[in-house]
């Protein structure tokens, strides 16, 4: 008689810590995105993230030299500064200008839904990992999920509090998507120099360091628009302690960067990052109600429907890669 850690059961797998680690990535994810849209909303997408990132960052850093000192390896540290350049930096000022224009719900579903195809795509143009018929059916399930997502069959968004072009939000939320891909596949390469080396890390040590690197970014964003962008461009820059603000700031810092990024780099020292990436693109399933409370988000009945086979794509994508 088999004993059920011996059942090749996929279910029973989601139990096993590491995936564990993945599902909760989903939902302080979820709970970040909702916090992080007041954030770009009352601050403007660039000055808000810069914030976030900022108190992450001082978060982070107090963790890692109490509790972890020494885990930062000299050989590692490169290429999780580029994972963080890219997913933190590029990423994530993609992402706080895609949450102005577009809200939450719609932003994690483009994000993290096509984050595992920019994945797969760096793994099988770097690392040389194939891609198989049953993963390209999962691609074209969750493209055509998006696209029907992207097309809701009510006037909504005009009623909803928005700012900016509802076009360049889906471009932003793209690149969004590819930051987050593109980091995570290079996160990963990061943790096998680390093993290579003999080092020790652990996901808050991880994220730490990509958090940092996503912060430079950030503040060069500032700079950049400060120095040639109209003051027209920072009109909604407002201060971060403002007790409207403050709380969602804290939030959106402690959901995403802190806690959500260290158990994602928890789940990505075991996982592959297409499998991880995967698991977390249930968040935009996760999230529908916190959008619907924070931001009065209802989303259409195609909308539901697009979400959930792109969904659906990607937790078959969870059990065939």
């Amino acid at each position: 008689m088999s004993l059920p850690w011996q059942l090749p059961n996929p279910f029973w797998n989601l139990c096993r810590p590491i995936m564990l680690a993945a599902a909760l990535t989903a939902f302080f994810f979820a709970c970040s995105a909702v916090t992080g849209q007041r954030v770009a909303l009352r601050l403007g997408g660039v000055w808000g993230n810069l914030w976030r990132l900022t108190l992450a960052t001082l978060v982070l850093g107090l963790v890692v030299a109490i509790f972890l000192p020494g885990t930062i390896e000299t050989s590692a540290l490169p290429w999780y500064f580029l994972s963080g350049l890219i997913g933190f930096g590029i990423g994530d000022v993609a992402l706080f200008l895609a949450y102005e224009r577009l809200g939450s719900r719609l932003t994690i579903l483009l994000n993290l839904c096509l984050a595992p195809l920019f994945a797969m795509a760096q793994e099988w143009l770097w690392l040389g990992h194939s891609v198989t018929a049953r993963v390209g059916f999962c691609a074209l399930l969750i493209l055509g999920g998006v696209v029907l997502a992207l097309r809701p069959g009510t006037n909504q968004r005009q009623k909803l509090e928005r700012r900016g072009s509802f076009g360049w939000g889906i471009v932003a939320a793209l690149v969004a998507g590819w930051g987050q891909g593109t980091g995570a596949v290079i996160s990963r390469k990061a943790e096998a120099v680390l093993v290579a080396a003999g080092g020790t890390s652990s996901g808050i040590s991880a994220a730490f360091q990509r958090v940092t690197a996503g912060l430079v970014f950030a503040l060069l964003s500032v700079l950049v628009i400060r120095c040639f962008f109209p003051a027209s461009a920072r009109a909604n820059w407002r201060s971060p302690l403002d007790r409207k603000v403050a709380p969602w700031l804290v939030g959106a810092a402690l959901f995403g960067p802190v806690i959500g990024v260290s158990c994602f780099q928890w789940a990505l020292q075991s996982l592959e990052s297409g499998i991880v990436l995967a698991v977390i693109a249930t968040t935009p399933i996760i999230m529908m109600p916190l959008a619907f409370l924070t931001e009065g988000d209802r989303p259409s009945r195609l909308a539901l429907l697009g979400a959930a086979i792109a969904v659906c794509g990607v937790a078959l994508l969870n059990l065939w890669a």
